[in-house]
């Protein structure tokens, strides 16, 4: 509202002292000079200033990759993979951010580490980087395959959840 009467202020001074150049600089052709100077200003106090708004409407199109994981410089991760951790059956899918693992009968989602990580130091957890697995695929629709390739050393760990095979995903 402040930026609509402000607009009507300075368009209707520039419209009087318009007129008043107009006619005594008119010989001088001053006038053609001072508006083709003025004409910037002018234009700016008609669209409200919108060159300092424009970033709050403009969409961004960079893709922001979330922070690495705590553990990721331990193994030299890069956030370009999925990685599995055999031991606790365990994915972590860097395209939605988070850990997807197996809970009540199937694979879950979650940005939050595992309740069973959660006291775990991951940087010294086996580990194993699925190079060559599209970001855009969910490693947890082949879990048994990642079972069978990378079998878990857990030492007879009770808290960690282990996936029925023959029941993929989860579903």
């Amino acid at each position: 509202m402040a930026n609509n009467l402000l607009i009507i202020v300075i368009l209707s001074c520039g419209m009087i002292l318009g007129l008043f150049l107009k006619k005594a600089l008119m010989k001088n052709r001053i006038w053609l000079v001072l508006m083709i100077s003025l004409f910037p200003f002018f234009s700016m106090a008609q669209d409200g200033g919108a060159k300092n708004t424009k970033h709050k409407h403009k969409k961004s199109h960079k893709t922001t990759k979330a922070a690495l994981p705590p553990w990721a410089p331990a193994h030299n991760y890069d956030a370009t993979a999925h990685v599995y951790f055999p031991d606790y059956y365990t994915f972590y899918d860097p395209n939605r951010g988070g850990y997807v693992y197996w809970n009540n009968g199937k694979y879950t989602f979650s940005p939050a580490v595992p309740p069973f990580l959660e006291k775990v130091d991951m940087s010294k957890s086996r580990i194993k980087i699925l190079k060559g697995l599209s970001l855009d695929l969910r490693p947890e629709l082949n879990y048994p395959y990642y079972m069978e390739q990378y079998p878990a050393d857990n030492n007879n760990n009770t808290m960690v959840p282990v996936p029925v095979l023959g029941n993929p995903a989860g579903n």
